[in-house]
């Protein structure tokens, strides 16, 4: 058991001692008198995050301001005196209350506080041509859907939101980083094709808003360098039963189907929630290999070409049940159980030519694999929240439980055609991962807009993962076990004025991690403390014109998977496996933006990561090849971008950016010194949608690629377009929207690997080519979902087995 672990560190018993006083401090702080109150709309549903001013009634200055709650709560300490409050929110008017007066004896309950929609109140970007509610704040943008993709899945969705880039590999970027997915406050757990499918099943119209942030502050987990988007599913905000139904097909060379519903009834002193999703996908996934052998004068001794072709489908559910409890007004139980099933297979063929230079022969054969892979999942879970005043004191406690498993069968059979034999394979590879973490956060608000906000997390994660090889003459197993357990503290503080916001933040996290492969030498042990400080300033110079400085450190951990030695098969010549040396990537990030009237973004970021990692190919006998992860010395990243979305015309929405990149790259391996300086590349994602009906639209997205140096990758340019059309009926109850993605089938995956001794050649050829059709229809309103942070989440991203 590792649980003992967190108590050997001095420093841990040092942070929590800090957390306790300051708990003790705030706790401690005199009680003032109050007004309080809560803002709706005109459907008496609660508008969240309105921002409340206090203002003196004699010469109407503001005196201090808060945002409203998730609720629409609201409330301000106070002295005796006269005041009035003005309220206001995106898309609806300003609202001012009747003046009232404290005389510092008891608190004043102003009720509700209704807003109206403002008359040039602009909607969602959806392909009805409407602007979306994007909100800038000093470390994060955020997209209100409000409707965006007509019940789409979320994945068809990301590529409108600002910065956002989805390719045709479901590979996600924001301003050019790589993503980590967070569901509900909550990083995801699952591989890069779980996700996907995952994102596929869920509907856009169970969404309330995303968080698009480049930048993560101390309050999130170190881990990961990229950005992080942050997709919080709705909520119900009034009583009864609300909901959704939706579904959708696609047609490529294969079909493709998705569907679900998602319910909400909401009662007096309980909210119930019932999510159930599908996806289901079959394609092709061709993939050409050229591998070219290299002496120490860099001449070439050898050459191996594998053409593959592979037909793959992968299916999904993911159902999801949550209660909140009503204990008391200020205080929420929430408990959550959330299977997934998913399975996999793969056929595939793969034919290979191994050519000796020294003795001009060349030697043929064909690899065949039958992969099936089932994949369950179960988290479970409970939170507790109390808010502790109407000022904005509130605590809450998260207890989490996740377990993932991956069992993966594969039957091969190698044909070898000089001389010819055949030599059938059975290889069985399980994965079982198991994590507990708690997970707690306070905040406390300071007075004048300034807020205290800090928080524990620990979390313990158990790793089993075997290997049972069975041919005509060899049967061997190997097992590879992992114990890791992070513990970290937090600490925020942060002020907003009229023009300058800014949050301060440090972040401590102890790691210790073991592990041991039981057949081999493969052993792994370590232990370390790192701290990551952030910084977020905003500054309004006027209404229109803001600039934003975002800093921080961040610490890349590999995973799992990538630690895992024991080998995974591609074809009979090319493998693929973990690295027990692998160290974790310190990074030092920083961006600059210049941002105009909410429509126009321009900004330049860098990152420099210690340790970087890197994918190299290493020989190993008779022209077989494994690839596997390693550390580069250091790498550079530079962007310089630009970002444009604007209601040009009532019929005309439009959103582009484009990103100006480069990459500097330096490693020593096997003595081999890689060493680039990358090379300037340009992306660019345009989205436009025209109404041509009062209920019917039209989108188009294109998305180019230009050619790039990823550390010791090359990646080759390309471009594709998407289209589609939609139509709403049923008084906007429903629609029904169809696309049509890569028009001219013009995406490429194609990329040179330099591993200094090994050069490798990959052409991927992958179906992305079909037309999509998405129904939705909603019922009783919205479906509105609960947002819970998960405290187990960043140790789930990690435990994923990823498909080859």
């Amino acid at each position: 058991m590792t649980c003992p672990l967190i108590f050997k560190s001095i420093r841990f018993y040092s942070y929590l001692g800090l957390l306790l006083c300051l708990s003790f401090t705030v706790h401690a702080q005199q009680k003032k008198d109050h007004v309080y109150g809560r803002i709706v709309n005109e459907k008496n549903t609660a508008v969240p995050y309105a921002q409340v001013a206090l203002k003196n009634n004699l010469d109407s200055n503001t005196i201090k301001m808060v945002l409203a709650d998730s609720l629409g709560y609201f409330g301000f300490g106070l002295p005796a005196g006269k005041y009035l409050l003005e309220v206001k929110s995106m898309g609806y008017k300003v609202i001012y209350s009747q003046p009232f007066e404290s005389k510092g004896l008891s608190s004043i309950d102003l009720g509700s506080m209704v807003l109206q929609v403002a008359a040039t109140q602009l909607g969602t970007v959806t392909i009805d041509a409407k602007l979306p509610f994007v909100e800038r704040r000093a470390d994060k943008v955020i997209v209100n859907l409000n409707g965006l993709g007509s019940g789409a899945p979320i994945m068809e969705v990301m590529n409108q939101f600002p910065g956002v880039t989805v390719d045709a590999l479901d590979r996600i970027t924001l301003n050019g980083k790589s993503v980590q997915i967070y569901i509900d406050g909550k990083v995801s757990t699952l591989s890069a094709d779980a996700l996907s499918g995952l994102l596929k099943g869920i509907s856009s119209a169970a969404i309330e808003k995303v968080e698009l942030i480049s930048q993560p502050s101390a309050k999130y987990d170190a881990a990961g360098n990229g950005a992080i988007i942050n997709i919080i599913r709705k909520r119900n905000f009034k009583g009864g039963l609300d909901g959704n139904i939706y579904a959708g097909g696609g047609k490529g060379a294969y079909r493709k189907a998705n569907g679900g519903v998602n319910l909400n009834y909401k009662g007096k002193v309980y909210n119930l929630l019932l999510n159930l999703d599908y996806n289901y996908n079959k394609y092709f996934y061709d993939t050409d290999i050229v591998t070219t052998f290299l002496n120490d004068a860099r001449a070439v001794t050898g050459r191996s070409v594998s053409n593959m072709q592979s037909t793959r489908a992968n299916t999904t559910y993911t159902p999801n049940l949550g209660m909140d409890f009503y204990l008391s007004k200020r205080t929420t139980l929430s408990a959550y159980i959330k299977p997934g099933f998913q399975t996999l297979w793969r056929d595939g063929v793969a034919q290979i030519e191994q050519v000796d230079v020294s003795t001009n022969s060349r030697v043929l054969s064909e690899f065949i694999s039958r992969v099936d892979i089932e994949a369950p999942n179960f988290s479970t879970g409970l939170r507790l929240q109390h808010q502790i005043d109407t000022l904005g004191r509130d605590l809450t406690m998260d207890l989490d439980y996740y377990s993932y498993a991956n069992y993966n069968d594969q039957n091969n059979k190698t044909v070898s055609f000089d001389p010819l034999s055949e030599r059938p394979s059975v290889i069985a590879q399980d994965r079982i991962f198991d994590v507990y973490a708690f997970k707690t956060d306070y905040v406390h608000p300071l007075g004048k807009r300034r807020q205290l906000e800090m928080g524990m997390k620990t979390s313990f994660v158990y790793s089993e993962n075997s290997n049972d090889y069975r041919d005509a003459v060899t049967q061997e197993t190997n097992l590879f076990d992992y114990r890791e357990n992070v513990t970290a503290l937090y600490l925020t503080y942060s002020a907003t004025s009229e023009k300058l916001s800014y949050q301060l933040g440090i972040r401590g996290e102890y790691t210790y991690g073991k592990g041991e492969q039981q057949f081999g030498q493969n052993s792994l042990k370590k232990n370390y403390f790192n701290p990551f400080p952030s910084l977020h300033v905003d500054y309004k110079f006027t209404k229109n014109h803001n600039l934003s400085l975002g800093i921080n450190k961040r610490i890349e951990r590999p995973g799992f998977e990538s630690l895992n030695p024991l080998i995974r098969i591609i074809n009979s010549k090319n493998l693929q496996q973990g690295n027990p040396a692998l160290r974790s990537v310190l990074a030092y990030n920083a961006d600059l933006w210049y941002g105009y009237k909410n429509a126009f973004f321009a900004g330049v970021t860098y990152s420099y990561s210690l340790g970087d990692f890197t994918n190299l190919t290493v020989p190993l006998e008779d022209g077989i090849v494994t690839s596997l992860p390693g550390n580069a010395d250091h790498s550079g990243y530079f962007t310089l971008q630009a970002m444009y979305g604007k209601q040009v015309l009532p019929w005309w929405y439009t959103s582009s950016n484009a990103i100006f990149s480069k990459r500097s790259f330096r490693g020593e391996f096997d003595g081999v010194l890689l060493n680039t300086d990358g090379r300037y590349s340009l992306s660019a994602t345009s989205y436009n949608s025209f109404l041509l009906h009062k209920n019917f639209s039209f989108m188009f997205i294109y998305n180019y690629r230009g050619k790039s140096v990823e550390r010791n990758i090359s990646n080759e340019a390309f471009g594709y377009l998407t289209v589609g059309v939609r139509q709403q009926f049923l008084k906007k109850r429903a629609s029904v929207q169809m696309s049509l993605v890569d028009v001219f089938k013009s995406y490429k995956n194609s990329f040179q690997q330099n591993s200094g001794a090994i050069q490798q050649n990959w052409r991927n050829h992958i179906e992305t080519r079909m037309v999509k059709v998405n129904l939705t229809y909603s019922f009783g309103g919205t479906i509105r979902n609960v947002k819970k942070v998960n405290s187990a989440e960043d140790e789930k991203n990690r435990s994923i087995v990823r498909d080859n």
